[in-house]
């Protein structure tokens, strides 16, 4: 190792030591517990560089943590992307469109960095094909779940802002195949949030190419089930991908009101999934009118 190089390490060393012992990312460490969005949202934002200057470290921790960082961040960047849709700003809906594409690109990239460190594959996860693919997928062990499900979640979520693009659209059979194995080797990871993928991939799309409302709706029950019906996002999903493809517009309200109406303190300790999921039921229920032809309901 060089001097520079050296030197280098021992600096980031001190730094990490710094930021976990009195600042910076110490509040990041505890951020689900914060129930205010705009605290969350802004401590991820001014951590996002310290994180990757500490994930050159090579500690695949910090790599994991990183990863997630920025999938976090991205889904912030995709709820104002929907708010200025609703609002008619396209110009500004498709700045943060691309925001939360490379937010979701540099999440990959970390996942996938953090299980090359297990298997090489995945250092050209993207173009390796598809059968070495799948085969190392399958030799994943449960201490690589973490960087799996983010792998598979910020891919998944690229490729669902650019569904115009086959490029991305091909890979869905990756991500699915990353979810699976999610599924396998523990469920209750992260709130069972690989059903909540389940429940995207069967409801929202047509059942001509493979779309089942049913089979979404199981999902979202299994994760019930696994958070004992404190997890909030579930509820907001059976609104979005089982009652709005069905149209029934009754469940759909139902669903998206009794996450507004719960306790803010229903799930202790997870305050910053509970505040997400009614930010974002506030903002489905509001366009109702949009998403339901509401007077041919009345008229039945």
């Amino acid at each position: 190792m060089t001097f520079n190089n050296y030197y280098t390490r021992i600096v980031y060393i001190l730094l990490l030591a710094l930021l976990l012992s009195g600042c910076g990312l110490s509040k990041l460490s505890s951020i689900q517990k914060e129930g205010d969005l705009q605290v969350v949202e802004t401590t991820l934002e001014k951590n996002l560089k310290t994180l990757e200057g500490l994930a050159k470290l090579g500690n695949k921790s910090l790599i994991v943590k990183t990863s997630r960082a920025f999938s976090s961040y991205g889904g912030f960047l995709e709820d104002k992307m929907e708010e200025a849709e609703i609002a008619g700003d396209f110009e500004t809906a498709d700045e943060m469109r691309s925001k939360a594409i490379e937010h979701y690109v540099r999440s990959e990239m970390y996942a996938f960095k953090a299980l090359a460190k297990s298997n090489k594959t995945f250092k050209k996860a993207r173009t390796v094909d598809p059968e070495t693919f799948a085969k190392a997928v399958q030799k994943i062990k449960k201490k690589d779940v973490e960087p799996l499900f983010w792998a598979a979640y910020s891919v998944g979520r690229g490729i669902s802002l650019q569904k115009d693009d086959p490029m991305q659209v091909i890979d869905l059979e990756r991500v699915e195949l990353m979810m699976k194995r999610v599924l396998e080797l523990d469920e209750n990871f992260y709130f069972g949030s690989a059903h909540l993928f389940y429940a995207v991939y069967y409801g929202d799309r047509s059942p001509a190419i493979g779309g089942n409302p049913e089979k979404a709706k199981e999902h979202i029950e299994r994760v019930d089930e696994i958070n004992e019906g404190k997890f909030l996002m579930s509820k907001f999903y059976l609104a979005k991908y089982y009652a709005y493809p069905l149209q029934d517009v009754a469940l759909f309200k139902k669903a998206l009101q009794e996450v507004i109406d719960a306790p803010s303190d229903i799930f202790p300790g997870e305050n910053a999934a509970t505040s997400l999921a009614k930010a974002r039921s506030e903002r489905l229920l509001l366009q109702v009118d949009t998403l339901f032809d509401l007077e041919e309901e009345e008229i039945e």
